[in-house]
């Protein structure tokens, strides 16, 4: 169970002749938001934070609050928040599982003296086919970079909480890597519609 509290973005975007949902999760240091106004205001400025990393194509759909040490949701919130990315004119989506990854860094060491990490897998790609379909579009990882740094800074609820990007397991994150090649997340297997 998470000893700190977390927020999860909902995104929906066309995926195989449907719409297809999928989240990101982020743990948080910091505190919890002491109500749904806190909750809110904490709500918005990360949606209107990460609705620039995508296109038109993705909407953020909603977000759902959890305190620390429980999955029983504490906040929830419906947005219709369509992505203002723009990427250039050669700009083209990759296949819907494709992903921007990033690793946020901790100080923090595993038993084993392993460096310890937390991820998130950013869909709707975009590339450009004249110089390399293999690799994120230098605007959109630019986009995501500016992101991931707002994590790192933090994130306001309007009171006395700054919610900074952690592991579940409380480690706070102070750096970030936006990777330079597009990677995958599967979704559950569907068929075309």
């Amino acid at each position: 169970m998470a000893t700190v509290p977390s927020i999860k973005v909902i995104k929906s975007f066309a995926f195989k002749g449907g719409t297809r949902q999928w989240s990101n999760r982020y743990h948080f240091s910091g505190g919890t938001p002491a109500d749904n106004t806190h909750w809110t205001t904490l709500s918005d400025a990360i949606v209107n934070a990460e609705k620039a990393t995508y296109t038109s194509g993705v909407t953020i759909v909603g977000t759902v609050g959890y305190a620390a040490g429980s999955d029983v949701p504490v906040f929830s919130k419906t947005y219709t928040t369509t992505g203002t990315g723009s990427f250039g004119a050669a700009a083209r989506e990759a296949p819907g599982e494709c992903a921007n990854l990033v690793r946020f860094s901790t100080s923090a060491r595993s038993t084993k003296n392993h460096p310890i990490y937390a991820f998130n897998y950013y869909h709707a790609v975009i590339f450009d086919p004249t110089t390399a379909v293999d690799k994120p579009i230098a605007a959109q990882r630019t986009a995501i970079g500016t992101y991931a740094a707002n994590w790192i800074s933090g994130f306001s609820d309007g009171g006395p909480v700054t919610a900074v990007r952690a592991t579940p397991a409380g480690h706070t994150c102070n750096g970030y890597l936006s990777e330079e090649y597009i990677t995958h997340r599967d979704f559950p297997y569907t068929t075309s519609v």
